[in-house]
């Protein structure tokens, strides 16, 4: 058995921008606050974006910057042992992508990865290596950062469990609270970690090598950054490899003559920079 739910609402890619920036800092509030763990953490993600960008509406902006964003979460009844985390499927007028996504938590105690064993070293690797056989290069591992690494920064949508941390001295925006890397950056084409010493290298605390926070990997995604459209609809794994909750984002209600001049403007909406309109 699975749990669905479904939510849709009117957006641009400007007002989409900031739920996907505020879902880093909630996340790691949280699991500064109440030390969560992965599972917790991933159903979080899903169930906040659905409610804030249901929310992300500007009545200001240009008709032709907006279109229709529909979200699908299907969470199975128990834990699946053989799958990743997230399965993530993303459509617009030009076509699908498949993603994959393995979650791992950097203690707030430890400062390291909570597989951080020579068993869950080897699980982690394998559950990439089999995530990187169905999706290629749209496998992830996704990587919850404590708020103290942070900076407790909000993005337009405010949290209860930043209200506990205020501001912390950390050196990245706190948007890095969901941090993704492309397995591609982890292990190689046989399947074996580039770096056999620092599997998952941290550059500085809670910052990691190759990662990108998860606001611009969702419009990486969306604009044709990362990955390419295929005219095949995107379908749930088999069997052998069920993924414990799937997330479909949805694009529709704009033509694929106008989504193609969305992908012309990509820098213009994956800048760092806040937005004056917002």
């Amino acid at each position: 058995m699975s749990t669905a739910t479904s939510f849709s609402a009117t957006v641009s890619m400007l007002t989409a921008k900031p739920p996907f920036q505020s879902i880093g800092s909630h996340l790691s509030a949280k699991l500064e606050c109440f030390n969560t763990d992965e599972r917790t953490l991933t159903d979080e993600l899903c169930d906040m974006l659905c409610i804030w960008l249901m929310h992300a509406h500007d009545p200001n902006l240009p008709v032709v910057d907006k279109f229709t964003l529909s979200l699908r979460k299907t969470t199975v009844h128990q834990e699946v042992v053989n799958g990743a985390d997230l399965e993530l499927r993303v459509a617009s007028p030009l076509g699908a992508k498949h993603c994959l996504l393995q979650a791992k938590v950097l203690d707030p105690d430890t400062k390291k990865l909570r597989c951080a064993s020579t068993q869950g070293w080897e699980d982690l690797r394998k559950q990439l290596v089999k995530a990187r056989a169905h999706v290629a290069d749209l496998a992830f591992l996704l990587v919850y950062v404590p708020g103290a690494m942070l900076t407790s920064q909000s993005y337009g949508h405010d949290t209860y469990e930043q209200n506990f941390l205020g501001l912390q001295f950390g050196g990245l925006d706190s948007c890095f609270g969901a941090t993704v890397v492309a397995a591609s950056k982890l292990i190689d084409k046989n399947g074996d970690w580039i770096d056999a010493t620092n599997k998952v290298v941290q550059l500085s605390p809670g910052n990691f090598q190759f990662g990108v926070p998860f606001w611009k990997f969702m419009l990486e995604l969306m604009l044709c950054r990362r990955g390419t459209w295929s005219d095949k609809e995107p379908s749930f794994l088999v069997e052998d490899y069920k993924s414990f909750r799937s997330l479909d984002v949805e694009a529709s209600a704009v033509t694929p003559q106008r989504w193609g001049e969305f992908q012309e403007r990509a820098d213009e909406w994956l800048s760092d920079r806040p937005n004056r309109n917002l």
